[in-house]
């Protein structure tokens, strides 16, 4: 009779010993299955963090005459690990066919200006990004968007603009640019200045515009700000040094990673509790499996003995109790597929409690059940070697005179 035939026999045969080990193998499975899939949301949950946490280096030029050239920032984007730039400058123009709003009777130059910030997005880096400025109808200037301006309600209303109107404003030197309002915008602290405040100062008048209408304004003009955004947080210092060494002492650089360093913190702590229940879990597992063997080991001597008498081979021998393990094993993969689909969102939900800031998509995926896979076949291999090690230094000889003694 063939080994494979001999294992479906004895399995069927010995039902309780089959049970117990289909447990064990059940458990330390199901154990290992659950620590990956842990391990695996959250390192999902990590590259999501940073790439939605915004985390960036922001650069201020510490002069008016040292601003960021367009050539300077097409180097910065081909950095490792930047994913956008958000270039930001600002400049006093006149009003070609609109007032500004003032309530000063100041005659001075100040009085008479308002002041255009560009962006590329205006969503981000902005006074709208931290909420102090709130879109009252349109849009916003966002990279994708059209060309035009976002400006304060008081400044539509005094002048009778809507969004879809074009407004002119223009320079010193004679330069005039029409730009489209997609945006009205609020800010709340509208009443609150002081009257004497210049109206290039006053919030009235601050226009928001896009990068390309302002460079058609301010030819060769910089930029006297950018936000770098960075998909590394992990490597934030080493684009901070890099920055360091190419703009050398021109700007001022600052890094917001703060909400990513408090978010990590939390996973950081899930994934050394999983890591720590792994090893124990592979731990044990050797430890139960090889012990349930070994204790089974030793009352199929007789049996060895009767196989070596009829002259089985030590090999077909050792192929039998490999594959009892293997058929129970997979059996108990089986088992612990089913038990893993029924506990991600049970984990997901348990997880959720303990850290609430952090969104942990926990699901079973088929990287998880190969790993589980193979490191359950590794415990299983090796506590079927570590119970067979009597036999394999043993000359069957000298197991057929034991029994017989």
């Amino acid at each position: 009779m063939k080994f494979y035939q001999l294992t479906f026999r004895y399995l069927c045969r010995k039902k309780s010993k089959t049970f117990i080990l289909l447990l064990a193998l059940l458990f330390i499975n199901s154990m290992i299955l659950n620590s990956y899939m842990i391990l695996h949301a959250t390192e999902d949950s990590r590259i999501t963090m940073q790439e939605k946490m915004g985390t960036k280096v922001v650069l201020e030029v510490k002069g008016s005459g040292q601003k960021i050239a367009e050539n300077e920032i097409r180097a910065i984007r081909d950095l490792d690990g930047v994913i956008y730039v958000n270039r930001l400058t600002s400049n006093a123009v006149y009003p070609a066919d609109f007032n500004p709003v003032t309530n000063s009777d100041s005659e001075e130059e100040n009085n008479q200006k308002v002041t255009l910030l560009s962006y590329d997005d205006l969503e981000r880096d902005s006074a709208f990004s931290d909420l102090r400025y709130r879109l009252m109808k349109g849009s916003m200037i966002t990279e994708g968007s059209e060309k035009g301006a976002v400006i304060n309600y008081v400044l539509a209303d005094a002048n009778g603009l809507e969004i879809g109107d074009e407004m002119k404003v223009g320079t010193e030197t004679g330069s005039v640019i029409s730009v489209k309002i997609i945006g009205v915008f609020v800010a709340g602290s509208e009443r609150n200045q002081m009257n004497t405040l210049p109206a290039v100062n006053r919030i009235e008048n601050q226009i928001f515009i896009d990068n390309e209408s302002f460079r058609e304004l301010f030819d060769h003009a910089g930029y006297s700000k950018i936000a770098v955004y960075t998909k590394n947080p992990d490597q934030i210092d080493v684009l901070v040094q890099e920055l360091k060494e190419f703009l050398a002492n021109r700007v001022e650089i600052a890094t917001a990673d703060m909400l990513y360093r408090q978010l990590e913190v939390p996973l950081n702590r899930i994934v050394r509790v999983t890591k720590l229940m792994l090893l124990f879990t592979l731990a044990a597992g050797v430890t139960i499996t090889s012990l349930l063997l070994c204790m089974w080991m030793r009352s199929r001597k007789r049996e060895i003995a009767v196989f070596i008498s009829m002259g089985k081979r030590k090999v077909d021998i050792i192929m039998q109790f490999f594959m009892e393990t293997a058929v129970v094993f997979c059996l108990s993969v089986f088992g612990a597929f089913v038990i893993g689909s029924g506990m991600a969102g049970i984990m997901k939900k348990l997880l959720m409690e303990e850290n609430a800031a952090v969104l942990l998509s926990v699901s079973l995926q088929a990287g998880d059940i190969a790993a589980m896979f193979f490191a359950g076949g590794c415990i299983a291999v090796i506590a079927v070697c570590i119970s067979l090690l009597p036999i394999l230094w043993t000359n069957p000889k000298d197991i057929l005179s034991k029994m017989e003694g």
